[in-house]
């Protein structure tokens, strides 16, 4: 009686653990999809509006702070990997006290999490520009970017985490529609700031900003007024010693992983601003371009990582190996027709964001270069959610330091100085990619990460 209570009191909710496995996953991916689009729309409307109306080299500041950003929030993007995980089984098991103290814990960390950061990231930019080797011309616009991405972290950090909880329980479709309402948000006070008001990258930055708040405010409002029971209570807010150590258990590890992997990015990065602001330019729409593609076969892993968690708390293993087949599939099909768009459109996407036949030069031989491998980077996606959902995080996270990080280093300071060549750094990623896939694929089939599987089914 549980069970179903849980399935009929909010309609929005998804129980993975029952019916067609396919039509699951799909239903819910598409809100995952259509949000993971608007997130990175975000970015792209800042890229695309500065290279417009500002210029190349505002354009390019604004693309050269990426790399940057995303390692230093690595570590708190997994730490809500580790709440998804952790709340999703909690959710699949029905333990009511337990899924209460998971979410609770989840927004303080978001919360204490999104305070320190913010204080470290924007102290330490400066700096980290200058290790970069960012070029001189770009330095003053990229370090005010920079700096207002990072007092925006504390809403980023909670819309994350609260987007993260929804989804867990099977809900997809309220966190894309907040982010509807931060994109229109983001595109029009960019259009404002850029366009008529010429603040550059400070207005790009703000109109993220704002998106963020309005983003922020939307997703803890809907908790604090869900009759289910996720329902979010400010009072109770704090860290719960047990789902915090869970939630730590998992996300830790993933945050490494993220951190590590976009650490061998910011080294990369280095690399690519040797080569002058038009190839920094033009890699950074290309980055926006492979993004969208990167967060459709991301929005069908998560769908994956949320269907095996809740089939987890649920012991339902046979379901998961019959989710595993499923997965693969959607995964590999939207990589070749995603990837066969961007083939051939290839000069124009670029050109969506600076005209310079430079530019487009240097952007678009990245995507054809990417294109065939976008599909093994979908698939090690799968592998590594389905044995993350399982509790056991540290197996994917070695993985991805070897392969996503060691060798991409490893490559690109030999490979590099034999051939001092762009196309170098474009074959670092299909090469880590590839060689994670395999390495995720076999411990998959012979890791011992399953925790009960062999007492009843093997998955």
């Amino acid at each position: 009686m549980r069970r179903k209570k849980l399935k009929l009191n909010e309609k929005r909710n998804i129980n993975l653990t029952e019916g067609s496995i396919a039509r699951g996953i799909i239903y819910f991916a598409i809100p995952l999809l259509l949000s993971n689009f608007l997130q990175q729309l975000y970015n792209t409307a800042d890229l695309m509006i500065v290279g417009k109306f500002a210029g190349k080299n505002p354009m390019a500041a604004v693309g050269a702070t990426g790399p940057i950003s995303n390692l230093l929030i690595g570590l708190f993007v997994g730490l809500t990997t580790g709440a998804a995980v952790v709340v999703s089984q909690k959710f699949g098991s029905g333990d009511r006290k337990k899924l209460n103290n998971a979410i609770h814990t989840a927004y303080a960390i978001s919360i204490v999490g999104g305070i320190l950061l913010s204080f470290l990231g924007y102290l330490i930019s400066p700096m980290l520009l200058r290790m970069l080797n960012t070029p001189a011309e770009i330095m003053e616009d990229s370090i005010s970017y920079m700096r207002i991405f990072f007092i925006g972290v504390i809403p980023l950090l909670i819309y994350n985490m609260g987007a993260s909880i929804l989804r867990s329980v099977g809900d997809s479709k309220r966190p894309f529609n907040f982010l509807c309402v931060g994109a229109v948000t983001n595109i029009v006070l960019d259009l404002i700031f850029v366009k008529n008001l010429n603040m550059s990258v400070r207005g790009a930055g703000w109109a993220t900003f704002a998106s963020q708040m309005v983003t922020a405010i939307l997703v803890t409002y809907s908790l604090m007024k869900s009759e289910n029971i996720f329902r979010l209570k400010l009072k109770e807010v704090k860290f719960y010693k047990d789902s915090m150590r869970e939630i730590f258990s998992i996300g830790i590890p993933s945050g490494i992983q993220g951190s590590v992997i976009s650490l061998s990015n910011v080294l990369i990065q280095t690399k690519i601003n040797g080569f002058g602001s038009d190839a920094i330019a033009g890699l950074a729409a290309e980055g926006r371009i492979d993004g969208f593609i990167f967060m459709a076969l991301q929005a069908i892993a998560l769908a994956a990582t949320t269907f095996a968690g809740q089939n987890f708390g649920a012991k339902k293993y046979e379901r998961i190996k019959s989710g595993m087949k499923v997965s693969m599939a959607l995964v590999i099909g939207s990589a070749i027709i995603l990837s066969t768009i961007a083939v051939i459109f290839a000069r124009q996407l670029i050109g969506i964001f600076n005209s310079a036949p430079d530019v487009i030069d240097y952007g678009a031989k990245c995507i054809y270069y990417l294109a065939g491998g976008y599909f093994i980077f979908g698939m090690s996606e799968i592998y590594g959610g389905f044995i993350r959902a399982s509790g056991k995080a540290v197996p994917p996270m070695v993985i991805s330091i070897i392969s996503m990080c060691g060798l991409r280093i490893i490559w690109i300071y030999t490979a590099l100085v034999a051939w001092n060549r762009i196309e170098i750094i474009y074959l670092s990623y299909p090469i880590s990619w590839t060689v994670t896939c395999i390495l995720m694929a076999l411990y998959y089939y012979f890791g011992k990460w399953r925790p009960t599987i062999e007492e009843t089914a093997k998955v």
